[in-house]
């Protein structure tokens, strides 16, 4: 009796000064999203993307983590569209050893674009943010954190948000020493005594199960269900009606054409040819889109001799648009207007080349899909 009454205390005594147990992970993967808030500098639209990362734990608290981000965005106020990647390399401070543990991170990122000319530009940033991730018991990580990113070389500053999820691998539970001391000292209970068995019980037929009812399916998940939708595979990021057809914005286009030419020329020079094939991209993309091609000249000489030699240049760059890049004819008009419109002193050399010009502004409408 008394050998029984010591083991019950030594076991009520090592259950009450059990230590919490903790979690540890050698190594974290992640695969998420964020969302980008650009600096008004930056002069893009705010945008989302996609997020692969790894972290290695170096102590209980302390890890490095590196991640590769991808995001597109449009440019504010134009039509072209920039490529981002993202590499960061940086360490995490976790405040806590629990399933749910709050952490501060601190890196630097290398960011490169490539904008709509196929032009790169990169720069280095100092990152600098605050989470928190939650464990699961099958390994899972649900990780979400703000980030505010310095950009060294422009002096501008992005925020972001991300959402994350992981897998912890070689996750382990430390118990401590008491905890396992009292697992292992169970007190001795004597056998119960052997009960009378019951009488058989009356068997009972089974209740009907009711029916199942599949709910209706939306496979493309714009919540439109199948038997309405309209527009199958709809892509998930656009908006739809009740058709289950994307939501359509028309919106106004434009873009300037601005060549100009050597004293009494009508010929194209090479390096023209660019700013007019950007012109062609930009109607052969929006196919409303209708140009007066506009010729001038400087005050020198004639004024009938200008007049012809303006019509000269502007039908110089018709041309161009139509043979060399492939714009159909009745889209492009040309009209010249010799020396009657000059846009800067025809009193100086500088003045005199700005005039001998041929331009044109590109104006139309662009229905696109509107998204959520």
């Amino acid at each position: 009796m008394k050998k029984s009454i010591l083991v019950a205390c030594i076991t009520s005594a090592l259950n009450s000064g059990v230590i919490a147990e903790q979690q540890h992970s050698d190594f974290e993967a992640y695969v998420g999203a964020s969302r980008y808030l650009f600096d008004s500098d930056r002069q893009l639209e705010d945008t989302s993307g996609l997020d692969l990362g790894g972290e290695l734990a170096i102590t209980e608290a302390l890890s490095l983590e590196a991640w590769l981000s991808q995001a597109d965005a449009d440019v504010k106020n134009a039509s072209g569209e920039v490529e981002g990647l993202r590499y960061s390399l940086g360490g995490l401070y976790h405040l806590s050893d629990e399933d749910l543990r709050p952490f501060l991170s601190l890196g630097v990122s290398h960011q490169g674009f490539e904008d709509a000319n196929n032009e790169d530009h990169e720069e280095t940033l100092a990152y600098i943010g605050a989470g928190v991730k939650k464990y699961f018991d099958n390994n899972l990580i649900l990780r979400g954190e703000l980030l505010g990113m310095n950009s060294i070389d422009n002096e501008v500053t992005d925020v972001a948000a991300r959402l994350a999820v992981g897998y912890a691998f070689g996750r382990t539970t430390d118990f401590s020493v008491a905890e396992q001391i009292s697992k292992a000292v169970q007190p001795v209970v004597a056998p119960a005594p052997k009960k009378a068995e019951p009488a058989p019980v009356q068997k009972q037929e089974p209740k009907p199960v009711a029916k199942v009812v599949e709910p209706p399916k939306d496979s493309d998940g714009d919540g439109v269900i199948d038997s309405n939708d309209q527009c199958a595979d709809t892509n998930a990021a656009y908006k739809v009606d009740t058709k289950g057809c994307p939501v359509m914005l028309t919106e106004p286009v434009s873009i300037k054409l601005n060549v100009q030419f050597p004293t009494n020329s009508a010929e194209i020079t090479p390096a023209s040819l660019s700013e007019i094939k950007r012109v062609a991209d930009f109607m052969k993309q929006f196919d409303q889109t209708r140009v007066t091609v506009e010729g001038h000249t400087d005050d020198r000489g004639r004024a009938a001799y200008n007049k012809a030699l303006s019509q000269k240049r502007a039908d110089a760059v018709r041309t161009a648009l139509i043979n060399e890049f492939g714009v159909a004819a009745d889209r492009v008009s040309a009209k010249g207007y010799g020396e009657e419109q000059p846009v800067a002193d025809n009193n100086t050399v500088e003045g005199r080349a700005e005039n001998r010009r041929v331009v044109a502004i590109v104006e139309g409408k662009a229905t696109k899909p509107v998204t959520k």
